[in-house]
């Protein structure tokens, strides 16, 4: 092969070689990355929806808890109430609970104070149909001398432990500052003709020695 030919060739390939560098700058061997929008985070899994029908109910008794009555209820059932205390042993906040016969409870409730009380006991259940009506003795402030004991009826499912309703228990025959109390048994939460029965014993605070029996009286929706 002469020089002539060789330079011919070489001026080819040269030529050959810059139109491929030229065609690999335009296109680009790499596809260009899209920005990430500021702020954004990479989404991780997913967070447990929240159950739509609230939190489960309560199955572990409260610690501090005394029980002050237990009625059966049917079917294997009792309804137990009572206060749970705090670390202190004070502060009562009333408590109910259906167990079965094995002692296992199947809800549990730790109702609201009633106003105006800064501590509260529930003493008395008594079940009627698919109700059952407990009875709250609250007191109203820690002095004993000064403190006055009120009622209350709450009306409960008996299936969950649901908050139906309540009724303040109003003592015929008491006026001015006094103090009520309801003495265990189930005669003093009963049925009588349709009505729901309260039946305990009121003092004045001025006159704590002189006990005055009283009957208080209820429909079943707690209206008097």
């Amino acid at each position: 092969m002469n020089k002539h030919h060789r330079m011919s060739l070489m001026a080819v390939c040269m030529a050959s070689l810059a139109l491929v560098a030229c065609d690999s700058s335009s296109h680009g061997d790499v596809a260009p990355v899209a920005p990430t929008a500021a702020g954004a985070t990479t989404a991780g899994p997913a967070a447990p929806a929240a159950s739509a029908s609230g939190a489960a109910t309560e199955t572990v008794i409260p610690a501090g808890f005394s029980s002050y009555a237990s009625e059966s209820i049917g079917d294997g059932r009792q309804c137990v109430v009572g206060a749970a205390v705090d670390e202190d042993g004070m502060n009562q906040k009333p408590v109910v609970y259906i167990e079965q016969t094995s002692g296992k409870p199947v809800w549990t409730r730790t109702l609201e104070l009633p106003k105006d009380t800064y501590q509260s006991r529930a003493t008395h259940c008594l079940h009627q149909d698919d109700a059952l009506y407990v009875l709250l003795q609250s007191d109203t402030q820690p002095q004993q001398s000064l403190s006055q004991t009120l009622l209350r009826v709450v009306e409960l499912d008996a299936g969950n432990g649901a908050v139906r309703g309540g009724g303040d228990v109003a003592v015929p025959g008491a006026q001015g500052a006094y103090s009520a109390v309801v003495a265990e048994g189930a005669q003093h939460l009963r049925w009588d003709d349709g009505q729901l029965i309260v039946a305990g014993q009121y003092f004045l605070l001025d006159a704590p020695d002189q006990r005055i029996d009283f009957q208080a009286t209820f429909k079943a929706d707690l209206g008097r």
